[in-house]
C-alpha cells in the first residue's frame, strides 16, 4: 500500500540537504529573477562567514541556466563580489550544461570560471516589453537600455582581458543568438578551464571536441548601424503597468 508523502518529513530533508550544500559551498543558479536573487545573497553569506579569510576553500556557484532579468543577474554579481570582498572568500562560478543569456554574464563573476565538455554558453540582445508614453518608452528606457549595454560590455572586456568594451558592445547586441561551445568560450577569454569528461580507471578516455569551422575571436561582420538598437514600439501584448517598470528580462 503506498503511503502519502508527510510534508513534514519532505520539508525536513529539504533543509538537511540545505544544509548540507551549505557546509560543502555548493549553491546552484536556476532562475535568474528577484526570489532567486535574494536566496544566493543570503546562502552566501551563510556560506562565507564559516570561511572568512579562508580563500583555499572555495564556494563553487553551479549554473545551469536559460538566463532571466538584467537587474536580478547584475544583483547576483554585486552579491557576489560583496561577499568577496567583506569575508575575503574565493568564489568560483561552473556551467553545468548550459549558461545561456543573463546566466553566461553571472559565469563573468567568478574568480575561476569553467565549463563541462559538453556544455554551452549564449550571448544575445536583451529583450524588452513595455507600455507606457513615448517620452517614457523612447528616451527613458532607451537611455537604460544603453546604461546596461555599456555595464555587461564593460564586464566581458575587463573579465575576458579580450577585445574593448565597444568590441563586446557590437557582438553581443548584434541581433544574432551566439551560441557558444567550450573551445570557442576558452579560446574568448569567456572561461577559463574546460573540464573534460572521466571514467574511473580510464585515464585514456578522452572524448573529443567538434570542430570549429571560424575563430569567434576574428572580427564578426556586423551591420553599420549604430552599436544601440532602437528599441521597438511597444507591443499591443504588453501588459505592464504604467508604474516604474520591472527591471528588463533577459530573453533566454
Amino acid at each position: 500500500m503506498l503511503r502519502a508523502p508527510d510534508i513534514g518529513e519532505l520539508l525536513q530533508a529539504q533543509q538537511l540537504r540545505r544544509l548540507t550544500l551549505d557546509a560543502s559551498g555548493v549553491y546552484f543558479i536556476t532562475d535568474i529573477d528577484a526570489t532567486h536573487a535574494e536566496d544566493l545573497a543570503k546562502a552566501l553569506l551563510v556560506m562565507a562567514s564559516a570561511r572568512t579569510g579562508r580563500p583555499d576553500e572555495a564556494i563553487t556557484l553551479y549554473i545551469n541556466s536559460g538566463g532571466g532579468s538584467v537587474g536580478d543577474g547584475l544583483a547576483m554579481i554585486e552579491a557576489i563580489n560583496f561577499t568577496r570582498r567583506r569575508y575575503d572568500v574565493r568564489i568560483d562560478t561552473a556551467v553545468l550544461g548550459y549558461a545561456y543569456s543573463m546566466g553566461a554574464i553571472v559565469l563573468q563573476a567568478g574568480d575561476t570560471r569553467s565549463i563541462g565538455r559538453f556544455g554551452t554558453l549564449l550571448l544575445h540582445s536583451s529583450q524588452w516589453s513595455i507600455s507606457g508614453e513615448d517620452e517614457r518608452v523612447f528616451k527613458d528606457y532607451q537611455r537604460l537600455s544603453e546604461h546596461y549595454q555599456e555595464v555587461v560590455a564593460q564586464l566581458f572586456a575587463a573579465r575576458t582581458g579580450k577585445r574593448d568594451a565597444g568590441w563586446w558592445r557590437r557582438y553581443i547586441w548584434s541581433g544574432r543568438d551566439r551560441f557558444l561551445g567550450p573551445d570557442e568560450c576558452l579560446e574568448m577569454g569567456l572561461v577559463d578551464r574546460i573540464d573534460e569528461p572521466t571514467l574511473h580507471g580510464r585515464p585514456d578516455y578522452r572524448v573529443g571536441s567538434p570542430p570549429v569551422a571560424t575563430s569567434p575571436m576574428a572580427t564578426p561582420a556586423l551591420p553599420a548601424a549604430p552599436a544601440t538598437p532602437a528599441l521597438p514600439a511597444a507591443p499591443a501584448t504588453a501588459a505592464l503597468p504604467a508604474a516604474p517598470a520591472t527591471p528588463a528580462k533577459e530573453g533566454s
